[in-house]
């Protein structure tokens, strides 16, 4: 009979490659440990490890087989867990990371909204690139991403939903050499440091050639690195005060320093931006109580801003947007 023990059984020889080092890390002896092998090969009629020359290793069946295994032991303690909190009455604890953007827009308001609701709720929430992102959800570590979406096109096992799409707009210090512009073109504000987390490919591609002291692009990827690389858009602030960088972000997040006059927003002509950040999850495995409730409280967060943004937006000089 395939049983889930048999199973676990397996996967530890496939991480640790060996009977002894196994039966140890699984707390059984080692007999017992081949007993359990034998009769799962026995049950499924192939052989699961290649034990010649004193080395285990997976036969094509075993790859297989552990490849399965993973799936349905992790679809089993996802119910297991969904069950007992639902019948506990709690969603249990979220664990989500979240791109640069959209954790200053939407994600870490989410999170304090949940909280509001469930006092006792457990959460780790922290900004991360959208390269970690794709590595914390295949790893498991987290059970959900807030992160570009054009990004993922080539992945097949995530399930994504777009949930920001925000217009951008550049901002500089009062009185910097460009607001004596009454209309700046793409070309001359390359010519000037730009500050910001990395700018994916969908924009670095409308980008100049000769990008000057922008920044350059990532030959790996396609992204600008700006000039000054900085995780989080707020962070871009003590740089526009202090020299003739310019730096990209929406009009709620800087509404603060607009209305105080410390920023100012530059009246590009001739170049968009838009945020596309949105949700992502594995395929396979079901999202916890607590990650749906979290995406709730994103979407409402962010459809209010939306509002927000459509205000700012009558009173801004800029006439692409």
């Amino acid at each position: 009979m395939i049983t889930q023990r048999r199973l676990h059984h397996l996967l530890a020889l496939a991480q640790h490659a060996h009977f002894g080092r196994s039966a140890q890390a699984l707390n059984i002896s080692q007999p017992a440990l081949t007993k359990s092998i034998q009769a799962l090969e026995a049950e499924l009629g192939v052989t699961l490890l290649d034990r010649q020359r004193g080395a285990i290793e997976l036969t094509t069946f075993g790859e297989l087989v552990v490849k399965r295994s993973k799936f349905w032991l992790t679809a089993e303690d996802d119910l297991r867990r969904e069950i007992a909190m639902l019948t506990g009455n709690n969603i249990g604890s979220l664990r989500v990371a979240i791109g640069p953007y959209p954790s200053v827009i939407s994600g870490f308001e989410g999170a304090a909204r949940l909280l509001a609701k469930h006092p006792n709720i457990r959460m780790m929430v922290h900004e991360a690139s959208w390269l970690n992102i794709i590595n914390l959800l295949n790893e498991q570590a987290i059970d959900l991403g807030i992160t570009e979406i054009s990004r993922l096109e080539k992945y097949d096992h995530f399930v994504t939903e777009t949930v920001g799409q925000h217009c951008g707009y550049f901002f500089c210090r009062p009185g910097h050499p460009l607001l004596s512009n009454t209309a700046i073109s793409i070309e001359q504000l390359v010519k000037f440091p730009w500050v910001s987390p990395r700018i994916p490919t969908r924009i670095a591609s409308k980008l100049p050639k000769a990008l000057d002291h922008a920044g350059s692009i990532d030959p790996a990827t396609g992204d600008l690195i700006p000039k000054i690389e900085i995780s989080t858009p707020l962070q871009s602030l003590s740089f526009l005060k202090n020299s003739d960088a310019i730096t990209l972000s929406t009009l709620t997040v800087m509404e603060p320093k607009l209305n105080s006059g410390e920023v100012a927003i530059l009246p590009i002509f001739d170049f968009q931006v838009q945020t596309n950040y949105g949700f992502v999850y594995l395929k396979n495995r079901s999202l916890p109580p607590a990650a749906i409730a979290y995406m709730q409280e994103v979407r409402a967060v962010e459809e209010a801003i939306l509002g927000r943004e459509a205000e700012l937006a009558k009173y801004t000089a800029c006439g692409n947007h």
